[in-house]
């Protein structure tokens, strides 16, 4: 790098070099995508670890946007890619290719319950509308669908309305929601278990399902029409890391058995060993009808799918739910040797294990520091709810911030949610082991410490 005090001048890793003028220049006057809050301008990365373009090394918990499940820059998934791309890289769907084939194979193998049947997709929102259409080929009198309080499943034109961004008008970053509201009239919500706040007042101790109880009443008196299916998040992450309870899966399956309406997890953020199982149905024991995948999926690749029920009619024709790019071959190998990596080297297992470890510490931490409301998991899907004191609960919002902002300076990427302000998310790569774990426990407390005192 080349320091010139007006501006900085960076080798841009591509042949050329670029000035940070000229950096903010085109930023500002042509890309149209904008991120809240704006993070650092990142350059390298590995393993669990991310280099900024002034040379700053920074743990990711943020596993960017929880893709990274296997880490930054796995050789062993980049040489895969690389391999195919030599030899055949791009196909038209109607296509057959080995890398399609054996990734159909492999998805499954590890599918949960009976769950084997396939469709791949671009990404989340592309699998959550490949979720959405099975359900109408299956249930093909019903049009309309039940999702969650502070759901998000994608950012398409379909999944918007199915996802929480419509109802937060007053929140200009993400009041964008309500801009489309033709595509939403096909959205019912219910109420999310939210337990640490219920809706209800209800308690773990004392939980009567009153949340499953109104999904039922939505199916029953709200919704104009049949119901082809309940969408849900098994652990809501944007939603503020909420971990739904085993007893309300289970109730929601007795539910939509009774309804003759399909149950379908989004499993966007869960799948691949991020809940310490590979995915959130094998962590819960309760198997849905439709599982959508994405994230995790591709470690960093642009890939999506779907799991289905063998008892499930699949889609009429290959053009029903087909893309132009669906079928890369690259990026087919390079999920195969992802799955690989997952299992040969027990990330699921690690997952466990250092998610236990973070989440015992931070407890510890809660003890000293009561602002922390609640800590949730399980596994690498770790949550934490900032108040401004326990027994009001009011959300310590801007504190929260302030947390995640100082975590940067210190060199952790923390993460933000989306439809909770004061929650504050830890999801690593899930290879991270104890000592770059003990860092971040580290820089949390000292963190925490220096804004709540």
């Amino acid at each position: 790098m080349n320091n010139t005090e007006s501006s900085p001048v960076y080798d841009d890793r591509m042949g050329g070099q670029i000035s940070r003028k000229e950096i903010d220049d085109i930023m500002n006057n042509h890309y149209m995508h904008a991120d809240v809050p704006k993070g650092p301008f990142l350059v390298e990365g590995k393993g669990c670890e991310i280099t900024d373009i002034n040379g700053k090394t920074i743990i990711d918990c943020q596993a960017q946007a929880w893709a990274l499940n296997a880490g930054h820059c796995v050789e062993e998934i980049m040489d895969a890619a690389f391999r195919q791309g030599k030899i055949l890289a791009h196909c038209r769907p109607v296509h057959d290719t080995f890398p399609r084939t054996r990734l159909i194979q492999k998805l499954a193998e590890i599918a949960p319950h009976n769950l084997k049947k396939v469709g791949l997709a671009l990404g989340g929102s592309s699998a959550s509308e490949s979720a959405l259409k099975l359900a109408m080929v299956n249930r093909p009198e019903a049009t309309n669908f039940i999702t969650l309080y502070n759901a998000w499943h994608g950012n398409s034109l379909a999944t918007i309305g199915a996802s929480w961004t419509p109802t937060l008008t007053k929140k200009q970053k993400f009041g964008f929601g309500i801009k489309f509201k033709p595509f939403m009239q096909n959205f019912l919500r219910a109420p999310n278990p939210y337990c640490y706040r219920c809706y209800f007042g209800e308690s773990p101790e004392n939980c009567k399902l009153t949340c499953a109880k109104v999904l039922e009443l939505t199916i029953e008196k709200a919704a104009s029409g049949p119901v082809a299916a309940v969408y849900l998040e098994p652990l809501q992450g944007v939603g503020g890391q909420i971990p739904l309870p085993k007893k309300y899966l289970q109730e929601v399956r007795r539910i939509c058995d009774k309804y003759n309406v399909l149950m379908m997890f989004d499993e966007v953020q869960t799948a691949f060993g991020r809940m310490g199982t590979m995915f959130a149905a094998d962590y819960y024991g309760v198997y849905p009808d439709v599982i959508a995948l994405a994230k995790g999926m591709g470690n960093g690749w642009p890939v999506g799918g779907i799991l289905a029920s063998t008892d499930l009619k699949s889609f009429d024709s290959d053009g029903e739910d087909a893309y132009t790019c669906m079928n890369n071959a690259m990026i087919h190998a390079a999920v195969v040797a992802n799955i690989k990596y997952i299992q040969d080297k027990k990330l699921c297992e690690n997952a466990r294990i250092m998610g236990n470890y973070i989440t015992e510490k931070i407890k510890e931490i809660q003890k000293r520091i009561p602002q922390i409301g609640d800590v949730r998991g399980p596994g690498l899907h770790i949550g934490v709810e900032f108040v401004e004191d326990p027994e009001s609960k009011v959300p310590a919002d801007e504190k929260t911030l302030e947390v995640y902002k100082k975590g940067i300076e210190k060199g952790v990427f923390f993460g933000l949610s989306g439809a909770i302000d004061n929650v504050l998310k830890i999801k690593p790569p899930l290879n991270i082991d104890r000592k770059t774990a003990d860092k971040v426990l580290t820089v949390f407390e000292e963190c925490v410490t220096e804004v709540f005192g």
